[in-house]
């Protein structure tokens, strides 16, 4: 049997989302859950596979991973074997083909934080509407050798009046792509970037790479597929949410709003 898992985490105290040696991650402490529970015995043998390869302090509430197990799982089983930061939100099974990285239709990341002193949330509107399309994003990425940098943007958009929120949906991002968009965007909303110096930076024509904004406050929302139906436990939104409103970034709060959100949704099926 083949099974996906759709898995929220606050990322704030592990080193990414992939496993490294001596250091915590939320792939390690997923993976020993999943072995406690009986659900494999030798990880190279089911084909495990992962959306997202999320970076340090970035968070989630919906990260997708797949493999094949022993035993039908248990959401509840899980759960009760991860620390109080990491929790399975549902499990399904799936075909035996599936792959959540490549088939993913889209994937949406939400970026929070305070408004900056003075920020221009009109300029800022216009900034996400440059950044929509197919462009060569190498100035608002960390390069990979041998890698493409163009990628197609389908939807950016950011809003809020004390709290921004600032929306990216892509098929695809390439390593801190987000992370530098949204400091373009408030770079841009603060006076310190024109949009033409936007323009330019996804015309090649910039001296040098935008920095990325802090990992804090970056969530992966959601990974779209065809046909494949994640529904939330209750139990576990709950739980989940319980941790949320323990901590202090607006992110946090943001997050506990989208699982409300998505719980609401798949409750309508």
């Amino acid at each position: 049997m083949r099974y996906a898992f759709l898995v929220a985490y606050d990322g704030s105290r592990y080193f990414g989302f992939v496993r490294q040696p001596n250091r915590p991650t939320i792939e390690a402490e997923l993976l020993r859950a999943f072995e406690r529970r009986g659900l494999y015995r030798k990880l190279e043998e089911v084909r495990y596979r992962v959306a997202a390869r999320t970076d340090r302090g970035v968070s989630a509430i919906g990260q997708v991973v797949a493999l094949d197990v022993h035993r039908e799982p248990n959401v509840r089983e899980l759960n009760a074997a991860l620390p109080r930061d990491i929790v399975v939100l549902a499990a399904a099974e799936v075909k035996p083909n599936f792959n959540p990285r490549t088939q993913a239709q889209s994937k949406h990341y939400r970026y929070v934080c305070e408004v900056p002193p003075g920020f221009d949330l009109p300029l800022a509107r216009q900034g996400t509407k440059l950044l929509e399309g197919v462009h060569d994003f190498k100035h608002l990425c960390k390069h990979e050798r041998g890698r493409s940098t163009i990628r197609e943007l389908e939807h950016a958009s950011v809003r809020g009046q004390k709290i921004l929120g600032l929306d990216f949906i892509a098929r695809a991002f390439l390593w801190q792509q987000v992370r530098r968009m949204v400091g373009a965007l408030l770079a841009v909303g603060a006076g310190k970037l024109s949009l033409d110096e936007l323009k330019g930076m996804l015309e090649g024509q910039a001296r040098q790479a935008m920095r990325p904004a802090p990992a804090e406050g970056l969530i992966l929302v959601g990974v779209r597929y065809p046909s494949v139906a994640l529904r939330p436990d209750a139990r576990a939104v709950s739980k989940f949410i319980e941790y949320l409103r323990d901590r202090a970034h607006p992110g946090y709060e943001a997050m506990a709003r989208l699982l409300i959100k998505k719980l609401s949704a798949s409750n309508t099926f």
